[in-house]
């Protein structure tokens, strides 16, 4: 409402009708889902709070342009007024009652029928025709196409075969958005652009900075500090692609004045291009409003009264750094975490952990965790940019600390490197290495070429320029991997095998099999390196260390001879 009365504003500053000014309104108030989404995916930045925002006001444009798409058609024609959009809107909410029927008990067994018969292209083309069917309905009710198949997309959407719909349609995506914005393309005259290119530039700049304006002072309202104002204010001032879809359904309606058309696609597209640039101006921004005013009040939870000493820093307080602190307070390492999600850290002040309520990026907040006595700092921040910000800072308050940092992906891995970060955890990398070992281990290969295997691809991947610098790290690299080589292997002792009856002295089961006793495991109770004394049992789980023939060895004297 806010932009479209801005819009509407604009639009009578330019000397024209309060119809059209009303069009330029609704035409700016829509942000594009796509340049946002690509936007934030080329900077490194899905999954971070600001983009959890974006996201969420984009949600809720694509429910608003609904009415839009019924309403925005309607007037300026011979036969608006009420009684014509009280019919319009009686046959949305008929439409609209009917779709949840068919959503709720029509479509989904349908869609259970076609999935039973395994064909991939059935299930396409059903699909398909689920989406173009309701959206033809919609014409033939005098509502727009375009209407019906948002509805049709929403209940796929909800259906228990939405990921799989999904991943068929995809292509077919990619195809029909080239398409939409090719079109779009082709509808643009760039002689009447260039005719008119001070009223384009004039306009963008009204969008630029109205649009930017209201997006970051409504989250700032909404309690959205630091970073968050100013990426919404840069990365949403853009005019959407169902704005398009609205304008031309108002062109076919004869709603909106065809002459203005390439005015307000030249203005559109221009926002678009302009998007990724400003963008990129997030980060320098906020960095200098930074180094020129005060940091929030901080607000710190738990901290102990001494303060805080050889303990660990953990930057974000999201999945991997709770795995951690679950971790530490088990072993009673001291630890701090620091988080810029208000409700993160209400969710942390909950299970009594040390949390500081800040941006890590900033000196205010690094110094109040006291990061010039930790034993080491973790990162787990996703922003390619946010990291080095992160590094240089530390690098000034702890040159000493060492740094252990999550990676994304292999650009944002050479980044950190580069950065010189002590040590880089890939979490699908390491994924991926565990699916390795699960699978070698059952193709029956030895412990130790497993590990020599996993070793490997780590020391590939992962090592970096600090930890090569640092001979102690081999050493420990090579610790590791003697101490996960050792494979414990458990032989059932059968009952009426030779060993049954005896003691582990007298059995002499290392000078006769090779093979070390670590602990047998009876009646749910595990006895650790057993004595001399201890007697073998029919149904013992005895644990043993050893070569691949010496288990082999123990296994023939504790089973019974056919």
């Amino acid at each position: 409402l806010f932009t479209m009365t801005f819009g509407w504003g604009v639009g009578v500053f330019m000397g024209w009708s309060s119809h059209l000014a009303l069009w330029f309104g609704a035409f700016i108030a829509l942000s594009s889902t796509m340049v946002v989404l690509k936007t934030l995916e080329s900077r490194g930045l899905v999954g971070t709070l600001s983009s959890r925002v974006m996201i969420g006001m984009l949600v809720v444009q694509d429910i608003v342009v609904v009415p839009m798409l019924i309403i925005m058609p309607q007037i300026g024609s011979s036969t608006f007024g009420l009684e014509a959009l009280g019919f319009a809107g009686l046959k949305t909410i008929l439409f609209i009652a009917s779709m949840f029927l068919l959503g709720t008990r029509v479509i989904p067994v349908v869609m259970k029928i076609v999935a039973s018969w395994n064909s991939r292209e059935t299930f396409m083309l059903t699909c398909c025709a689920i989406g173009l069917g309701v959206g033809y309905a919609t014409h033939m009710l005098g509502l727009s196409f375009a209407f019906g198949a948002f509805v049709a997309g929403m209940v796929l959407s909800e259906s228990k075969y939405a990921y799989q719909a999904l991943s068929d349609i995809l292509p077919l995506r990619d195809v029909f958005s080239l398409i939409f914005f090719a079109s779009i393309g082709m509808l643009i005259d760039p002689i009447y652009i260039w005719q008119n290119l001070s009223t384009v530039l004039l306009l963008t700049f009204f969008v630029l900075l109205g649009k930017g304006l209201i997006f970051g002072v409504t989250s700032y309202v909404f309690k959205y500090r630091n970073v968050i104002p100013i990426a919404l204010g840069f990365g949403m001032f853009q005019i959407g692609e169902l704005s398009f879809l609205l304008l031309q359904q108002g062109a076919d309606s004869g709603s909106f004045p065809k002459e203005y058309f390439p005015l307000f696609m030249g203005t559109g597209i221009l926002t678009m291009l302009l998007t990724p640039i400003l963008s990129s101006f997030t980060s320098p921004i906020y960095a200098f409003f930074r180094a020129h005013k005060g940091g929030n009040p901080l607000q710190t939870v738990n901290i102990p009264e001494d303060g805080l000493d050889q303990h660990v820093v953990i930057l974000g307080g999201g999945r991997y750094g709770a795995y951690v602190v679950d971790v530490l307070e088990r072993i009673d390492i001291p630890y701090v975490v620091i988080e810029n999600n208000a409700n993160k850290v209400e969710l942390a002040v909950s299970k009594g952990q040390s949390v500081i309520y800040g941006d890590g990026g900033q000196e205010i907040v690094l110094k109040a965790a006291e990061v010039s006595r930790a034993r080491m700092v973790l990162m787990t921040i996703p922003s390619i940019n946010g990291s080095g910000a992160v590094v240089e800072k530390l690098r000034q308050l702890a040159p000493g600390a060492p740094i252990a940092a999550l990676s994304r992906n292999p650009e944002h891995l050479d980044v950190l490197n580069d950065l010189g970060v002590y040590h880089i955890i890939m979490p699908e990398f390491e994924s991926g290495l565990e699916m390795i070992r699960q699978i070698l281990r059952h193709f029956s290969l030895p412990a130790t070429e497993v590990q020599n295997v996993m070793d490997s691809m780590r020391r590939d991947r992962y090592i970096t320029d600090v930890e090569r610098e640092r001979p102690e790290h081999e050493l420990l690299f090579s610790l590791r991997a003697a101490t996960e080589s050792i494979a414990l292997n458990w032989v059932k002792v059968e009952t009426g095998a030779s060993l049954v009856g005896s003691t582990l002295a007298g059995s002499r089961i290392r000078s006769v099999t090779g093979v070390s006793v670590a602990g047998v495991l009876r009646d749910g109770k595990f006895s650790i390196n057993p004595d001399g004394d201890f007697e073998f049992l029919g149904g013992d789980f005895v644990g043993v260390l050893g070569s691949k023939e010496n288990v082999s060895k123990f296994r023939k004297l504790a089973s019974v001879d056919d």
